[in-house]
């Protein structure tokens, strides 16, 4: 469960710009917010971002992304001098050139709230901290790493939360390139290992596969979770979408053949176990196969290739895998262009379902982040206005990060107001400004390129 993540000079932001679900004052819609940690402030469940193409939205789905990815695998898949994947400033202004990046976020782990960031440019990582947020307050610093030298081992203050070893070890172990966390963790330091196992498993990314086999967590799921499977079918029916069930078809075992000639292949790789790792690849190369079943006009059913059915229908199955996983295991799933290739209604009845207390309590603490281009989903039905967030660019090109919540550009928005007609006329912001093309002007019946003749 987050709290906030914050983002500095990463692509199309430059001043730092927070995405905060903590809840704010209003108490309308108790079902739509819940207490994580007594003595802490409650959260939102749901934050969803609303702006005009090329305004940042991916971007910040993308510094979620880079953020999770270097403290999994900076420790791990780097080698020394390797520059860190991702990092990518803010270039509209020469300012920001020898500014590194920033990510930072609060979070809870087993009731205790914690505050972790760093910064980086392509070749190191100039700083890192971990806090712990306190009832009264006050943050205690768990470690803090300062700017070093190349050539030195990492400049680290770790506080009374670790032993001896580890503030010995840790830092002459971490390269430069390699966040104090992630070399903590692969070394087993008990706190360290366990914030990068919660937030590997818990800030969940989403990412989407179109055609050919279906998604692999999708056909596992469906063979392997009965609960998954039927919520999905009753779902899916209840969606009018016309499909009856799934099954998963398990392709037939490798030939002998297919399997010797890769042996071949790989002997001179992998040696001895050159006809394990054969009998390994030619299984991947034969995805299972999800079928889904329809009722012809004879009242008997048909399967076709999950891959068969619509785009839409594609999707909407995947946005659901990523929901009903995140509310079972209390998960924040960040999904990007949420709603797109989908009917409006069905992405609001998905937000909807995540929302339902009675499917997602205080227990579990799931949230969603979802960047769209549905209007529609900027309702008061469904929303608090300090779940609607707006996306729009400066003068400068960076990208401005707000919430209704607190803006008030003549007057503070109410809970009452017509979120979508109000965005949609301007008021807030987050809409483009047309040129004239696309304001009225008709289109040239000749093309200069051309000398002025008709083709």
């Amino acid at each position: 469960m987050i709290y906030e993540f914050t983002v500095e000079n990463f692509r199309s932001f430059g001043e730092a710009q927070t995405l905060s679900l903590i809840k704010g004052k209003e108490q309308n819609k108790p079902e739509n917010f819940f207490a994580p940690v007594a003595g802490f402030p409650s959260v939102v469940r749901t934050a969803a971002i609303f702006g005009h193409n090329a305004s940042g939205k991916s971007n910040l789905v993308r510094a979620f992304q880079v953020f999770l990815n270097i403290i999994q695998f900076s420790a791990i898949s780097l080698n020394p001098g390797g520059l860190i994947p991702g990092i990518e400033i803010y270039r509209l202004d020469p300012a920001w050139e020898t500014r590194p990046c920033r990510f930072e976020l609060a979070f809870v782990m087993r009731g205790r709230v914690f505050r972790y960031g760093f910064s980086a440019v392509s070749e190191r990582i100039v700083a890192e901290k971990l806090e712990e947020e306190l009832k009264s307050g006050d943050p205690r610093v768990l470690f803090q790493r300062h700017e070093q030298k190349v050539a030195d081992a990492a400049n680290v203050e770790f506080g009374n939360e670790f032993d001896r070893v580890a503030k010995e070890n840790v830092p002459k172990l971490t390269r430069d390139n390699a966040l104090i966390l992630s070399s903590g963790a692969n070394l087993n330091v008990p706190l360290l290992r366990d914030i990068l196992t919660f937030l590997s498993q818990n800030l969940r990314i989403a990412s989407f596969q179109i055609g050919g086999a279906p998604p692999n967590y999708l056909a596992k799921s469906v063979q392997e979770d009965r609960l998954f499977r039927d919520q999905l079918i009753e779902t899916i029916r209840d969606a009018d979408i016309g499909i009856n069930g799934f099954r998963v078809q398990t392709p037939a075992d490798p030939t002998i053949q297919e399997i010797e000639q890769l042996r071949q292949t790989l002997a001179p790789h992998h040696g001895d176990r050159a006809g394990e790792v054969a009998l390994q690849f030619a299984r991947l190369r034969r995805p299972v196969q999800l079928l889904s079943e329809h009722l012809r006009t004879d009242g008997k059913s048909i399967e076709f290739g999950f891959s068969d059915e619509s785009l839409g229908t594609q999707l909407f199955a995947q946005l659901f895998w990523y929901i009903f996983q995140a509310v079972r295991d209390g998960a924040t799933v960040v999904i990007d262009e949420f709603g797109s290739n989908i009917h409006p209604l069905l992405a609001e009845k998905l937000v909807a379902l995540f929302q339902n207390p009675n499917n997602n309590n205080n227990k579990n603490g799931a949230q969603f982040i979802f960047t769209t281009h549905h209007s529609q989903l900027m309702s008061r039905e469904l929303f608090r206005k300090d779940q609607i967030w707006l996306m729009e660019k400066s003068p400068s090109g960076q990208t401005d990060l707000f919430s209704l919540g607190n803006f008030h550009r003549d007057k503070y928005t109410r809970s009452s107001e017509a979120f979508e007609k109000n965005y949609l006329v301007g008021r807030y912001g987050g809409i483009g400004s047309f040129g004239p093309t696309l304001s009225g002007r008709p289109l040239p019946a000749t093309s200069p390129a051309l000398g002025g003749r008709d083709g």
